[in-house]
């Protein structure tokens, strides 16, 4: 399991949630209460949507010890502009360790969109793989959410919310655990939309312990986030529990919920 963040609003605003996302990776007191361990330390990436630039960065370090990334993260969010954010911090559950694995992964598709995705949980790797027509032999050690995503690309005809619907439902159908994700969209007009899930399985939503470390939260404000439920220790705000089944697509003007009923 991993830490998330998606936020929209003004940089300089985002920065104080990017700090929380740190805090989170380095002392997650509901990951403790549920496992024993404390830590998302298997690498940190993020993409970065700002005044007509994107910056996509992954390291194999933990986000709490490079100090060098982080703190160019945080100069690139100084001042009032409008800015999207998705980050993540890795704890591995499949996949090798390593760079390669580390999120947020980016594509192209050969339709004439990019996006970067990013996700928390645990999906059925080889049913993913049987879904998608890949080989497994080509994917024996990338992670079951580098599969969903190269899926993705294969399979996402336009990202448009009854195609979005239709396709992460599959990655709902294949959860063992949870299927919470964030992908930002960039379209050739230089527009940009996200898509976020925040799904987890009937059994992980009934055990508390499951539910409080998995669960996502909302903050809606001048700036508006999405994020894993250790920054509501970190950073303290109105935010509010996101109902399990839940999704957002969002661009620059709306955030729209949707409840498809998985």
């Amino acid at each position: 399991m991993c830490r998330i963040l998606f936020a929209r609003g003004p940089g300089e605003k985002i920065g104080s949630l990017t700090e929380a996302f740190r805090k989170s990776a380095e002392n997650d007191p509901y990951r403790a209460r549920r496992s024993g361990k404390r830590q998302h330390a298997d690498g940190w990436g993020y993409v970065l949507l700002r005044n007509g630039v994107v910056y996509h960065y992954r390291s194999s370090k933990a986000v709490f010890e490079d100090g060098e990334g982080f703190s160019k993260l945080l100069g690139l969010l100084e001042g009032g502009e409008e800015a999207v954010l998705l980050a993540h911090a890795r704890a591995s559950s499949q996949g090798s360790l390593g760079l390669f694995n580390v999120q947020p992964f980016a594509f192209s598709t050969r339709r004439g969109f990019s996006f970067w995705f990013l996700h928390n949980g645990d999906l059925d790797k080889e049913k993913v793989i049987e879904l998608a027509g890949f080989d497994e032999n080509d994917l024996r050690e990338v992670s079951d959410s580098y599969v969903f995503s190269a899926y993705l690309c294969r399979a996402l005809e336009r990202p448009e919310r009854e195609e979005l619907l239709r396709h992460y439902s599959r990655g709902v159908s294949l959860t063992r655990t949870t299927f919470n994700t964030a992908t930002l969209f960039l379209l050739p007009d230089g527009s940009w939309k996200a898509f976020v899930t925040a799904y987890m399985t009937e059994e992980y939503w009934e055990n508390p312990l499951h539910r409080d470390y998995a669960r996502l939260i909302e903050l809606d404000g001048e700036v508006f986030a999405v994020a894993s439920s250790t920054l509501e220790l970190y950073h303290r705000a109105d935010w509010k529990t996101i109902s399990n089944g839940s999704t957002y697509l969002i661009d620059a003007d709306k955030v729209e919920r949707l409840s498809p009923g998985w």
